[in-house]
């Protein structure tokens, strides 16, 4: 696993003080959120009929589920930020420090890491200590199992995976348009979504195609519609039982 992080969050430099002292609020670490793995993850929730309704029943069908429900509480008609200001921080906000990871390299058939890491002049070396053994843990943790998420759920602002957020954000977003389509004209065809959408370009149909060519198009454009569906789909399902990310189930 490697890991680079050459992105800089604005503001850091105003959470020293607070970190340094253990008084991280919500209303200064809400914005250090946004467009994290962490956000995709409560995006999934919010997108799982079944999470909601056991988060309304207090019935899971699972301990993972209900251990994921521990974490993340109830989700229902609320906004990522109002999430974060009243449940979400009390769980991940010890994640947020002022050191910036820039490499990460676990060395081949050898139990060993090398871990390269910055910090602000006035960060303390008491409060970097302690901040690159939290690191530390995290990684470890990380490298123990399959490297998700879920397994070490604080480290979310180091985390990186095969599946990135950009390709999770697509997916949640292509399964709530599709919802709201079907949900309005339930006879729509994938295809026809697909082709809203432009998902797959080979199988946009064009000026002179034959009717054998549009359908083919048809037909490729409806199965890039359903893998996306079936990806996203296993994915909000994984997630609400307390595994992230993953497709399969």
């Amino acid at each position: 696993m490697k890991l680079q992080r050459l992105d800089w969050c604005k503001g850091t430099q105003k959470l020293i003080p607070f970190i340094a002292s253990g008084q991280l609020r919500s209303e200064f670490t809400e914005p250090f959120i946004h467009g994290t793995y962490l956000e995709a993850w409560w995006r999934c929730l919010k997108f799982s009929k079944e999470f909601i309704q056991s988060s309304r029943t207090g019935i899971f069908t699972s301990k993972a589920s209900y251990d994921t429900f521990c974490m993340f509480g109830p989700l229902e008609d609320m906004s990522f930020k109002d999430w974060w200001m009243t449940k979400g921080h009390e769980h991940f906000s010890a994640s947020i420090t002022t050191l910036q990871v820039t490499l990460f390299v676990k060395r081949k058939n050898v139990d060993a890491f090398e871990i390269t890491v910055d910090a602000f002049q006035d960060v303390s070396s008491q409060l970097a200590g302690k901040e690159f053994g939290f690191w530390l843990d995290q990684i470890c943790l990380l490298n123990a199992r399959e490297g998700l998420l879920s397994e070490a759920p604080l480290s979310w602002p180091i985390f990186r995976s095969r599946i990135t957020y950009d390709a999770i954000s697509q997916l949640l977003s292509i399964m709530e348009i599709h919802d709201q389509i079907i949900r309005n004209a339930p006879r729509t065809k994938l295809w026809q979504i697909g082709e809203q959408l432009r998902l797959n370009p080979q199988a946009m149909p064009k000026f002179g195609d034959f009717p054998i060519d549009i359908a083919d198009k048809h037909k490729a454009m409806g199965q890039t519609v359903s893998s996306y569906l079936r990806k996203g789909r296993g994915l909000i399902n994984n997630a609400s039982n307390g595994v992230f990310p993953k497709y399969e189930t």
